[in-house]
């Protein structure tokens, strides 16, 4: 069984991604913004979403799991390292994406077919590292964890717009809660990335000439 004794790199990147957490909140679900610094609130909703992700990444390099990982045959091509280091940076996009969505920068086609391409390409990635890592190792949990969250958020997806963007009560702020989680849903879903990211390129060997 795989355990880690807590320390004070955990429980200072544990407050970091907390505080990254209730200011995300208070972004979707309280602040408004005139419209002309709406393009300056989507950048810093962007990047406060970014650094979410990298905070949970020091959260888990933090419980030293990533040195205890056995090694795989990376049998793919593309290779699963190459994969795993362009997932985070698609998550990214689409998250910012979503962002110019809600700031009205942008309509809603361009961030449905960016889900649509990039929630395809997480189910192919995901499916080749489970493909690849045997249970129960951690690029395998990780992945699985990648196929539920990738579900999660095209579910919160669809209600986050038929509540928020359509309907009578469109733009009231009760109508927000399905986008405060379709957010969180993302933010998860970036942690995720980046956690494989930093584990597969140390775990994923090439096969043998």
């Amino acid at each position: 069984m795989i355990s880690f004794a807590p320390n004070k790199q955990f429980l200072y990147a544990g407050i970091t991604s907390s505080f990254l957490l209730g200011i995300l909140t208070f972004f979707v679900s309280r602040a408004e913004f005139p419209p002309d610094i709406n393009f300056a609130a989507c950048l810093l909703d962007t990047a406060f979403q970014i650094a979410f992700g990298f905070a949970a990444l020091w959260i888990f390099r933090s419980t030293g799991l990533a040195g205890r990982l056995e090694p795989f045959i990376d049998h793919g091509t593309p290779s699963l390292k190459a994969l795993s280091t362009l997932t985070p940076w698609l998550v990214v996009l689409q998250i910012a994406l979503g962002a110019a969505l809600r700031y009205k920068l942008m309509g809603a086609m361009s961030h449905v077919l960016g889900a649509m391409l990039v929630g395809a390409f997480l189910l192919y990635y995901a499916t080749a590292v489970m493909g690849a890592a045997q249970a129960p190792h951690l690029a395998r949990s990780a992945a699985i964890s990648l196929l539920w969250l990738v579900l999660i958020q095209v579910l919160l997806g669809i209600a986050a717009y038929l509540f928020r963007f359509s309907g009578p009560n469109a733009g009231l702020p009760e109508t927000r809660l399905f986008t405060v989680l379709h957010i969180y849903s993302a933010l998860f879903l970036l942690a995720n990335a980046w956690v494989m990211a930093y584990c597969i390129p140390r775990c994923a060997i090439p096969p043998s000439k």
